[in-house]
């Protein structure tokens, strides 16, 4: 740039020439874009389509160049200071509940993973009060067993009858393992209608796949119950898969339904045990022939925390009566069609197991000073892990269910004629190795000699005609009281026995 008096040339950002004083040349005003607006004070308006403001106006004196701009900005800025301060008191005061948070916040991961947890309670061990285990599912929304439960994610709750509630101290919460101790009585219908359409075949070859199946796992005991108009223990609990395959192959089609009596004693057999505790049973037609009533197995049921599971077989049974009775034990009722019957039952025998292996032990000392023989609540809850749930159950401290009082066929005998005829070999060959055991055994019992083996005592011990007068060890010692009768027929017994290879041979007993 040069002076317009001088011609001299000017330093840049000059008001007035070095040389002459004279005041500098104005500088020209950029010229617009092509396609822009033109510029008002050196800024282009917002809008393309607005009227340039005159600097000249009420705002815009001589002096005010750029203050519009200027205070433009303030105001933006102070909006969004604004909006920024009300999002905070919004968030954290005012933001109401389960409003969702911001993404990407670990409070919102955390809402996110947790998920629903469907928890039942299947049994109740009270043998050890005031330590009790409870054996427990714990399943995600898609039914699928969850592994890893942390001790520390359970409680347990106890409420007595008016409301007070007692926090028990949770010692264990563990998955079931294959050593874990495990009795599961399998009841089966041998009524005289199961000799229909190969269903008592069929039966058979299912309880023998169930059976092969536990002997994968070490814990797992199994007793084998039947019932036509009687009830008959032709197999006490044992993991010995021999004794478990002939008492199976014992049972055949014969009389009435006596489905109550055979699950009431199949409870009491099964409170004798310790650990999970299950009765799993199957029939064909309608109960007609029982001493104990629907009533009476639920309330047994109850009294033990034991479940009670059952599979109605054909058409001819009441389903919705069994479903109720199944249900009311806290178990389940399952239809079995009487087409493929062996692979059905094998089926759901092992969905049955499998649900039971697939249980959690937690274990608890109760703090509860309420009366041990009043009926109480638990709630177990769980959270952690990302799940949340709770269940509840009904349990008895102390039960004392008799092991040994029982209406199912008290009076009878394996053999009742053993110390007034002869029986042949012939008669004998069906009998389950247990039963001829046994019966050798019913020809001491009989004259009053105790037992060795606990099964053999806690048998007898169900018998109103039996009486304990001796000792094992006096009995032997005696004169024998034994007539021919049953002197002869305990020697065939036995020569059975032998020749099946019996492992009731070494017990110690007769």
């Amino acid at each position: 740039m040069f002076c317009d008096n001088c011609g001299a040339e000017l330093r840049e950002g000059s008001r007035f020439c070095d040389k002459c004083g004279a005041p500098a040349p104005s500088a020209p005003e950029p010229e617009a874009a092509v396609g822009e607006p033109p510029l008002v004070d050196g800024y282009a308006p917002a809008d393309p389509g607005m009227t340039a403001v005159d600097p000249s106006g009420p705002r815009g004196g001589g002096g005010g160049r750029g203050k519009g701009p200027l205070i433009a900005l303030i105001v933006v800025a102070s909006l969004v200071l604004v909006a920024a301060v009300a999002a905070l008191v919004w968030f954290f005061v005012l933001r109401p509940d389960g409003a969702a948070e911001p993404e990407g916040s670990s409070a919102q991961e955390e809402v996110a993973d947790e998920t629903g947890l469907e928890m039942s309670v299947s049994q109740v061990d009270n043998a050890a009060y005031p330590t009790v285990s409870l054996y427990a599912s714990f399943l995600d929304e898609d039914g699928n067993v969850i592994d890893g439960v942390d001790p520390s994610w359970v409680s347990v709750v106890e409420l007595t009858a008016d409301g007070t509630e007692y926090v028990g101290t949770v010692s264990e919460v563990a998955q079931l393992t294959a050593e874990d101790a495990m009795a599961l009585n399998l009841v089966l219908d041998q009524s005289g209608s199961m000799g229909d359409d190969d269903k008592i075949e069929n039966a058979q070859s299912a309880a023998h796949t169930f059976v092969e199946e536990t002997a994968n796992y070490a814990g797992t005991e199994v007793e084998i119950t039947s019932f036509d108009d009687d009830v008959y223990n032709v197999q006490p609990f044992t993991t010995d898969q021999q004794l478990l395959s002939s008492a199976i192959d014992s049972v055949y089609p014969n009389g009435d339904t006596a489905l109550y009596d055979a699950l009431y004693w199949a409870l009491q057999r099964t409170n004798l045990k310790t650990g999970s505790r299950v009765v799993i049973a199957f029939t064909d037609g309608i109960e007609n022939d029982s001493s104990y009533t629907e009533d009476d197995v639920i309330e047994l049921s109850r009294l033990t925390g034991i479940p009670v599971y059952i599979i109605g077989i054909g058409d001819d049974v009441e389903a919705d009566d069994l479903r109720d009775l199944a249900e009311a034990c806290n178990g389940a009722y399952y239809d079995a069609d009487t087409s493929d019957l062996a692979e059905t039952l094998a089926r759901i025998y092992e969905e049955i197991y499998a649900s039971q292996r697939s249980m959690y032990r937690i274990v608890f000392d109760s703090t509860c000073s309420g009366s041990e023989s009043e009926y109480r609540t638990i709630r177990i809850s769980c959270e952690g892990g990302g799940y949340a749930g709770e269940a509840e159950t009904e349990y008895m401290p102390v039960d004392n269910v008799s092991s040994y009082d029982t209406l199912a066929n008290p009076d009878t005998y394996v053999l009742p004629e053993s110390d007034s005829r002869y029986y042949s070999a012939d008669e004998l060959q069906d009998l389950s190795l247990w039963e001829l055991y046994l019966a050798r055994n019913e020809i001491y019992a009989r004259h009053g000699r105790g037992f060795v083996n606990r099964d053999l005592t806690d048998y007898f011990a169900t018998r109103t005609w039996y009486q304990q007068l001796y000792t094992p060890e006096e009995f032997d010692a005696m004169a024998s009281p034994l007539d021919d009768y049953e002197r002869e027929n305990a020697l065939t017994l036995r020569s059975i026995e032998e020749s099946r290879n019996s492992p009731y041979l070494s017990t110690g007993d007769h």
